[in-house]
């Protein structure tokens, strides 16, 4: 052992301070981890409703849709949202007209509504037509039809021009669609026949609307939407005509031919006056 009288003082000191350092109690050891608490998944989105409606002193807008569009949450939210986009803005533009109306006349509200009805489900495809007017003070309310199809499967919208072949030669459904016009127009009293002024429509310038069939599963046709003024004075009204799938089977893009089939279930009325009538909102 060694003496400490013999040692330097800055020796002592080391031995000091090294003692000092064993003494030292080891650092407790780290409390361990808690299990992370599982993270929530988040809520699914709430399903959309099937009406939407807003009055106030500038305008009414109102919006239906069918019960069966709830079969489809990805369709159901698309146009939901989107109708009500549109309606919110019609609102929107009347509440400024009225601010800056001068007052000179009584303000007439403005209304705009819309409904939408199953036409077809054979998906993959669902076809939905609706029916609109607006009215915006004029000398008369504004009307018409819309459609949408839709693919199940991709979940998304189809244009209608997107069933038939890029290269198609579309004369063929021009002609049926023309030809059934005229038919309609023979049932129809005081109709103008078709002429220079009020003539056949191509089937791009119609709401092409897929029609079910007699073959469960299958489209059998397509209805054409045409809005007034088109074939016929403002007075004449819409007409509505249907063309079976065999007018127009070699024209089908391959993604789609094999969805119709069969013959529709049902050509229309004979004026072709529309087979679907809006519930008005008061």
């Amino acid at each position: 052992m060694i003496s400490t009288k013999t040692l330097p003082l800055a020796a002592l000191g080391l031995i000091a301070v090294l003692s000092a350092c064993e003494r030292k109690p080891a650092a407790p050891p780290a409390p361990a981890a808690s299990p992370a608490a599982p993270v929530a998944a988040a809520p699914a989105p709430a399903a959309r409703p099937l009406a939407f409606d807003q009055t106030d002193p500038a305008a009414k807008v109102a919006l239906r849709l069918p019960a069966e569009i709830a079969n489809y949450p990805a369709l159901h939210t698309m146009l939901y949202d989107r109708e009500v986009a549109g309606l919110r803005t019609f609102a929107a533009k009347a509440q400024a007209d009225h601010k800056a109306s001068t007052g000179q006349f009584p303000w007439r509200p403005y209304n705009r509504q819309s409904q939408w009805f199953l036409a077809a489900d054979a998906a993959p495809l669902v076809a939905l037509r609706a029916l609109w007017f607006e009215d915006t003070g004029g000398a008369h309310p504004n009307h018409g039809g819309s459609t949408l199809i839709w693919d199940t499967t991709a979940n998304r919208e189809v244009q209608p021009k997107a069933l038939f072949r890029p290269d198609a030669d579309m004369s063929g459904l021009d002609k049926a669609i023309c030809d059934a016009v005229a038919a309609a127009k023979t049932h129809r009293d005081g109709a103008v026949p078709l002429n220079d002024t009020f003539s056949c429509p191509k089937w791009n310038q119609t709401v092409l609307v897929p029609a079910p069939s007699t073959t469960p599963g299958k489209i059998g046709g397509l209805t054409a939407l045409i809005d007034p003024y088109v074939v016929g004075p403002y007075s004449e009204g819409d007409y509505e005509v249907t063309v079976p799938v065999s007018a127009f089977q070699a024209l089908l893009a391959p993604t789609y031919a094999g969805d119709f089939g069969g013959a529709p279930k049902s050509m229309g009325n004979p004026d072709g006056t529309l087979s679907v009538t809006m519930d008005v909102v008061k």
